[in-house]
């Protein structure tokens, strides 16, 4: 496995090329698809502790060498952001903290959980190729069954419950988005019928 300081060097020489980690750049609703090819990149080069530690669990005789390595991946990892979304991130020069933070603000379980209720729904075969549209549906039902996993009784009921205000979020006109951003990025996660009953105090709109 390469050093510390051969990573350095490696990364170094890549810079110069501008190295793109990703294509989607995170932009506020591609939250899995971003994270997902960022984590990949990550894995691939054999940096993945940089998102999952801090530099207080490396040893401090190599503590300095590794921090300087990792403010250069953080560097490409706010190339891997927009612009507008960057801005509510600068503070965070490290890739723990700024993999951490973006995890915290955008990785909703109900977030989630919409858009793979979102991807079947709108499911639909535009030819003729039942191959390609038999799997992605079976990608598509399998990543829904993911967001709807529990083990427990009460814990299935609070999912399916989950699922039924998702889809009720997805069926609302354009002009109250912003209720529905509101729901699929707060911090608490209201049930359904705390859903409806705040949908009924919306002033009504001609």
């Amino acid at each position: 496995m390469a050093s510390d300081s051969q990573k350095i060097d490696s990364l170094a020489f890549s810079i110069s090329g501008t190295p793109t980690i990703t294509s989607k750049k995170l932009n506020g609703k591609n939250y899995l698809a971003w994270s997902a090819s960022i984590e990949l990149w990550f894995l691939d080069q054999g940096y993945h502790e940089h998102l999952e530690q801090s530099s207080e669990k490396i040893s401090e005789d190599k503590r300095e060498q590794w921090k300087k390595f990792d403010y250069q991946l953080c560097a490409l990892l706010w190339q891997s952001v927009e612009p507008t979304i960057l801005t509510n991130f600068r503070a965070f020069k490290t890739c723990y903290s700024f993999w951490k933070k973006t995890q915290s603000v955008f990785a909703n379980d109900i977030q989630q959980l919409y858009d793979a209720a979102q991807k079947l729904t709108t499911l639909k075969q535009t030819d003729h190729d039942m191959v390609v549209y038999a799997l992605k549906a079976q990608s598509v039902v399998e990543e829904l069954k993911l967001s709807l996993e529990a083990d427990k009784l009460e814990d299935i009921k609070t999912e399916l419950d989950n699922l039924y205000m998702v889809l009720v979020l997805r069926g609302m006109h354009p002009d109250f988005d912003h209720i529905r951003d509101q729901v699929l990025t707060g911090q608490e996660v209201p049930s359904l019928k705390n859903l409806i009953t705040r949908l009924l105090q919306v002033p009504h709109q001609k």
